[in-house]
């Protein structure tokens, strides 16, 4: 019977950038913090859902009651960010018309649409 031999484990300290990006170290172990030392490699964290990064154009309906970005054609203006309602249509900018786009930035509810504060009739 052989006698155990013992190990020397090699701890390997990563950069905190290659931490925060979600790389890998040479043992294929997965530096991500989001992975609780599970050793599941997710890939860098993403801000919010795919849906998130679609674009809108004038004249489209609202999806979602939120924030969205303005993002003007030409960057007449800087983008900035508005509350749009559910169901409402995109509207054109006065500057660049047509070509202004819309991008949603978080959904928000509309105070008036939760239950606790429905005015009864």
């Amino acid at each position: 019977m052989r006698a155990p031999t013992e190990r020397k484990l090699h701890i390997h300290t990563p950069s905190r950038r290659l931490m925060l990006r979600g790389y890998k170290d040479e043992s294929g172990r997965c530096l991500h913090p989001s992975t609780r030392n599970t050793g599941a490699f997710r890939g860098p964290r993403r801000r919010g859902p795919a849906r998130h990064a679609r674009i809108f154009l004038p004249g489209q309906p609202v999806p979602e009651t939120g924030i969205y970005e303005v993002i003007h054609h030409r960057g007449h203006r800087t983008s900035h960010e508005v509350v749009m309602h559910r169901e409402d249509l995109f509207p054109v900018c006065d500057q660049c018309d047509t070509r202004v786009r819309f991008k949603l930035i978080r959904t928000a509810p509309y105070i008036f649409d939760d239950e606790d504060f429905v005015e009864e009739k």
